[in-house]
This record gives structure tokens, sequence and C-alpha cells, in this order.
């Protein structure tokens, strides 16, 4: 066994001002069994980040999680103690990171993400735990709902982009790395969603792959990704051989059937935009007309569709900027019979695809009644859909009609459905291996390096026909990366892993080589 450093450090400040001078929790390089001194505050570790099964097709990007039990027989880690020096900063949103340092590399990230909650836990006789609970980027996003206004002709990448700038995620390289999009979206909008199934349905519209990085980033792989570059070389071989290089500790092949999918269908959505017109107009008039005093602001949410909308209305295309007198009108008396106030009303708006706010102002000495106020733009509505659906009797006939369940709602053409279909039905007709394979990271120093090099998207080489007797000697993608550092010092780290011979087969133009690849991928 090798002695490994490890640091887990929150930004108790804010930002990322990783503090070290307020409890850098770093695991003690002596090992020693101590675990109430200053250095030596963590008991054990847990985190997980990726898909939550080894699969290209059925896997689902999760937010990472971090669970870390902490030493706190000194009270530190209770928020409400005043005389801890963390007292006022242990709040949700944090930054944290676990860092981890072999013979040859030195803070090299782990996990990355921010703090949910610490949870204090007292026993009896005198021991006291805390309980420190992180998510990943994505759980961060996607505590409120999001709106993105309509855009057209948007690549994949340029709609992740829309929407984590809307749910207020940090740009540039530093919090994002977008592979350029294959898929261009005809139109696309969000009105009132989150943010995590809002970025899984590009996700799957491109074929791609939405992720957490380690280093905290949110990545998004397009469906070439693993079809070019490093993704066809293997990072390194896991092996059940004698003398091999990389040993696995365990390995489980998972059921293949949940992954066989013989029938895929989708719809092609198409709009059509209609004229300008009235599309929102304020119900309360004549007596009922409401008042706004002297320096007040009243806002005012307009809505399309409404109950009275066209059918299949589904949104605006542009909203029409609410002008005086055309859409606002102002009275001194509810009936519109007094001194028309109009000019003294200021306005503003908000707009967004589905709703515009409107916010009025009385800039006048006296109360100013609203007797018209009314929002015009240009309507959407969905046409019908097409719908295409691909199938494989052959598949049918040896695993039963199996149904991929997901829509994929916002691909542009019916050629690219097709060509999804015909792609996805190629590879999942037919069971492909599934394995989760752990190592012990702290056997060697080789099994620490490997530990802080791997990555989700990496592809690496299981085989398993030695001791293991799976009759496995190929390659994989890692979908799934959890690690568990216990009270005893083991770091357990296990992969899930997804068949990649098959993809592998793909061929790409200016990438494969003719006659080495079978399949044309979309």
């Amino acid at each position: 066994m090798v002695v490994a450093t490890y640091k887990l450090q929150v930004a108790w400040g804010g930002g990322v001002d990783w503090d070290a001078s307020l409890f850098p929790m770093d695991f003690p390089v002596t090992w020693g069994a101590t675990l109430v001194v200053a250095n030596d505050r963590i008991r054990s570790i847990s985190c997980s980040f990726g898909r939550d099964r080894a699969s290209q097709l059925t896997g689902n990007s999760k937010a990472g999680r971090l669970r870390v039990v902490l030493s706190n027989i000194s009270g530190d880690y209770n928020p409400f103690n005043t005389s801890s020096p963390l007292y006022g900063n242990i709040l949700p949103g944090r930054a944290v990171r676990l860092l981890g340092t072999s013979a040859t590399q030195s803070d090299q990230p782990i996990w990355q993400g921010y703090l949910t909650r610490i949870t204090p836990q007292v026993f009896l006789g005198g021991d006291a735990t805390a309980i420190l609970e992180a998510t990943g980027p994505l759980g961060q996003i996607n505590l409120d709902q999001i709106e993105v206004p309509m855009v057209t002709a948007q690549r994949t990448d340029q709609v992740v982009d829309d929407i984590l700038d809307a749910a207020g995620w940090g740009s540039g390289s530093t919090y994002r790395t977008l592979d350029v999009g294959k898929t261009t979206i005809t139109r696309y909008w969000k009105d009132g969603t989150f943010t995590v199934p809002a970025l899984l349905e590009v996700e799957s519209t491109e074929g791609g792959f939405i992720r957490e990085g380690k280093d905290g980033k949110i990545i998004f792989d397009n469906r070439h990704h693993r079809l070019s570059g490093a993704a066809l070389t293997s990072q390194a071989t896991y092996s059940d051989a004698a003398g091999a290089a990389r040993v696995y500790s365990g390995i489980i092949q998972d059921d293949p059937l949940p992954g066989i999918f013989n029938i895929f269908s989708t719809e092609i959505q198409t709009y059509t935009t209609a004229s300008v017109a009235v599309l929102w107009t304020l119900s309360e008039s004549g007596a009922n007309s409401p008042a706004i005093s002297p320096s007040v602001s009243l806002t005012y949410t307009a809505r399309y569709p409404t109950r009275g909308s066209a059918n299949n209305a589904v949104g605006v295309d542009a909203w029409t900027t609410v002008a005086s007198t055309t859409d606002v009108l102002g009275n001194a008396a509810a009936d519109g019979s007094g001194t028309n106030m109009t000019s003294d009303i200021g306005i503003a708006v908000s707009k967004s695809s589905e709703t515009m706010q409107i916010t009025l102002t009385n800039n006048g000495a006296v109360p100013a009644y609203i007797t018209k106020l009314q929002a015009r733009g240009t309507g959407i509505t969905a046409d019908d859909p097409a719908t295409i659906k691909v199938e494989d009797a052959t598949s049918q006939t040896d695993f039963g009609k199996r149904t991929w369940p997901s829509k994929t709602p916002w691909i542009p053409t019916t050629l690219e459905a097709l060509d999804w279909a015909d792609y996805n039905i190629g590879i999942f007709k037919d069971p492909t291996a599934v394995l989760k394979l752990s190592y012990w990271a702290n056997r060697d120093t080789n099994s620490l390096n490997e530990m802080l090099d791997r990555d989700i998207s990496e592809r690496v080489t299981v085989v398993a026909e030695n001791n293991a007797d799976l009759s496995i000697d190929q390659g994989f993608f890692i979908e799934g990366i959890s690690h568990q550092i216990s009270a005893n010092r083991l770091h357990k780290v296990t992969y899930l892993l997804s068949d990649a011979a098959e993809f592998s087969d793909s061929w790409v133009l200016n990438t494969s080589a003719v006659g080495t690849s079978t399949r044309l991928a979309y």
C-alpha cells in the first residue's frame, strides 16, 4: 500500500478563494491513527459523477455527489456555534473540491462542486461528527427555472450556451467546455423549466453527452466526440492476468437486456409564424380599470398562448415594442372620461418566448387609471408533426419488441431523424457489454496515478479472460466514476463502463479510414 495525500478544500469566504487558513482539512501524510487533531478532521469520503448507468443511450447525466464525515469534537462545523471560525460562512453554494497527490503528481482534481449542507451529529460517549454534503455543477444550476428567449438556426452547442447563460452559470473555459454541435435546431426556446431537463433534451437531440468534469466544468461532448482524436486510443488497460500493470479488484457484468432497443420513433415538429397581432389584453376595464398612485409602479405579465389563442399556439417569435397610446392609455377617470394621462405613464418591458413583463410607472401628480393595456407580437403555431419509426425484426424475434421510450423534441428534419434512428438501432438492437469495474487506488503508485489521470468519456481496455472468465478483451468508455475513501485510508475507485466496440465501427467523414469502419455515423 502506498501513501497518498488528499485535500478537501472549501471556499468558505465565497467565490473560488480556496482559503486554506481555515482548516485545510487534509489527510495527514503520515496516515496517523488519531482523528481529532487539527489537520486530521476527515474520517471518510465518498463521491461520484457521470451517468447513472453505463450506457451511451440509456444512461442519464446526473449531478455529482460528495459526502464527507468530519470529526467535529471542536464544534467548528456547527452552523450556530458563534465561537467557530467558520461562523456565518457555512452556507450552501460554497465551492468545494477534492484534490489528490501522488509521488509524481501534486494536487490533481478528483471532484469539484458546491456545498449543500453540513449536518452535525453527536453520539453517546462524547464523540461528535459532521456530515458535509455537496452537489456537482449540474445540481447547482438546477435549483431554479430558466427562460431562454426564442432563437432560430442554432447549433446544439450554441443552445447549451444559451441554457447555461440563462441559469447564471459562469462563461469561458473555466466553467464550460463545449464541442461544436453536429445538429442545428430550427427553432428553440424555453419558458419556465429547470436547467438540467432542458440540457438533457439538447443532449438527446445531438446524441451527445452533457457531463461534469472532475475540475468543476460543465462539458458538452458532441456525437462524434468518441469517434475521433484521443477517444480512438485506449488510455489504460485493466486486466486479471498475472503480473498485469493495472489489476482490478472486482468486475461485474451488468444485465445488457435493459439496453436493447429495436424500435426507435420520434416526431419532427415544424412551426408557422403569424403576422403581428394583439396577443394579450388586460381584462380589467371601465369601472374596474386599475389605478396607479403617483410614483408607484405596477407590473403585468402578458402571456401567449392564452385560453383564447389559436389552436396549436406555442409561443411568440417576437414581441412588438409596447407603445404609448397604441398599447397603453392612462386617464384620470376609470371610465376614460377624465384628463388623458398617457404621457405620464412610463413603460419598461422584459421579454421571453411566452411572456412579456410590462412595468407601468405613474410619473404624474395624481392617480392614473389604466384604461387600455395590450401586448402585440408575432405568434407561433405548431404544425402537424411528422412521425418516423424504424424497427428491426430480427432483434424483435430474439428479444421481443423493445421501444426506446424517450423523445428527441428538437431534431430539425425527417432526414436527420431517420439518420438518428438508423444509427441507434444499428447499435442497440443487440446486447452490448456493460461493466462495473473497481480497483484499489492505493495499491501502488501506478494505481494512484491512474486514479488521478482518468476522467469521464475516456477510452480504456478491459481484459477479463483469466480469473474472471468473462471472455472480454475490448475497449470501453468511462461513463461514471465513484470514489470511496474509508476511515482506514483505503481508496476504492469504481468505473461504469460502456462498450466502445460498436461505436468504433462507425465511419466519420475526414476521420475514419476507408474499409475500417462499417457503420455510417450521422
